[in-house]
């Protein structure tokens, strides 16, 4: 979808060299909006002009090297319409769960809003990217027969959380509650003149946008499906999170819950639909044949778990989105893969 609802309209998405706010940057683009993005170096900033170059004319650069560095955005935030706020650490193995999770999720959030605050008085609409690690509870398993809503918050206690006896997963997903807990307590406390939407997304599947960094160096996301079909994988792995959603409508639902006056103070459940890695083989074994032996089989076509379901029905219904379903997703990144493969093979 395109419009021109953007032009003469800048806005500022942190952490512009992300997975997911590459194909933010796409969406806000595509409507016509200007793009101002955080980068920590150099570096960064030419992957983006790269991945972009079609926009270039349109993307400006601010250099934040740290988050949690206080008035580290002031500048950033200056000359922007409104903000979208991806910065925020994606990792899993740690090697402290408070320094290197909690406090950069938190601190960062907080940090960027104080900018807004005090050196942007015009924006009025900050977008967050959350997570669906916000919404669970992680210590009721599969719960089956129920449904996740925005209603829904991580019970896991900071305490709890920063601690080391704390697997990193639980300990992220803590990271991204607290992160955005801080965000609408910062809009209560302060009363700024901008209001906090917030995207709460499952597993984010889908193409880059960011370019190849080579298979050793795939992001998070990318790397989890590509392990099917590089031969790494001798059995289908359990399961983590019963819910994705495709990059591409991710970003369309941050373009249009930025847009719509009716989302503000709101969080949105972002999700396409459930899924298992069952069935990503499934479709990697069927659509591939010059894959099929690097698969693993597991067990074809296996009815879908008694497990939570997330509820979609917010925004589809307040921002009318529709959403790709899995076979989609998963066929549109194995086409990437195979394009990265035959170029690594050509070269």
């Amino acid at each position: 979808m395109s419009s021109t609802t953007g032009l003469g309209k800048t806005v500022l998405v942190t952490g512009g060299s992300g997975y997911v706010a590459a194909e933010v940057i796409n969406a806000f683009l595509s409507r016509g909006y200007n793009i101002k993005t955080t980068v920590r170096n150099e570096a960064a900033a030419e992957k983006i002009k790269k991945s972009h170059s079609q926009h270039i004319d349109r993307i400006s650069f601010a250099y934040v090297k740290d988050l949690q560095i206080p008035g580290g955005h002031d500048d950033a935030v200056k000359g922007v319409d409104g903000v979208v706020h991806t910065a925020s650490p994606f990792v899993l193995e740690v090697k402290s769960n408070l320094h290197d999770l909690l406090e950069p999720a938190k601190n960062g959030t907080v940090e960027v809003l104080k900018s807004v605050q005090k050196s942007n008085p015009d924006v009025k609409r900050v977008l967050v990217t959350s997570s669906f690690a916000s919404l669970v509870d992680l210590t009721q398993g599969a719960r089956p027969g129920y449904a996740y809503t925005e209603k829904d918050w991580n019970p896991t206690s900071w305490e709890v959380a920063a601690s080391q006896d704390t697997s990193g997963v639980v300990s992220y997903c803590a990271s991204k509650g607290f992160a955005e807990k801080a965000a609408f307590d910062f809009v209560a406390d302060n009363k700024p003149n901008f209001d906090i939407t917030s995207i709460c997304p499952p597993m984010v599947y889908g193409p880059s946008s960011v370019g190849f960094p080579g298979f050793a160096k795939l992001n998070t996301s990318s790397a989890d499906i590509y392990r099917f079909m590089s031969g790494s994988l001798k059995e289908v792995p359990e399961t983590g999170f019963y819910g994705f959603v495709d990059v591409r409508d991710l970003a369309e639902a941050h373009v249009r819950a930025y847009e719509s006056e009716a989302a503000a103070g709101q969080r949105y459940l972002t999700v396409s639909a459930g899924y298992t890695y069952q069935q990503v083989a499934d479709i990697i074994r069927a659509g591939f044949p010059a894959k099929r032996d690097l698969v693993p089989e597991g067990n074809v076509n296996e009815p879908f778990p008694d497990v939570y379901k997330m509820d979609n029905t917010k925004i589809k219904t307040e921002l009318g989105m529709e959403f790709r379903p899995l076979k989609t997703t998963i066929v549109d990144m194995v086409k990437q893969f195979q394009g990265y493969e035959n170029a690594a093979v050509e070269a």
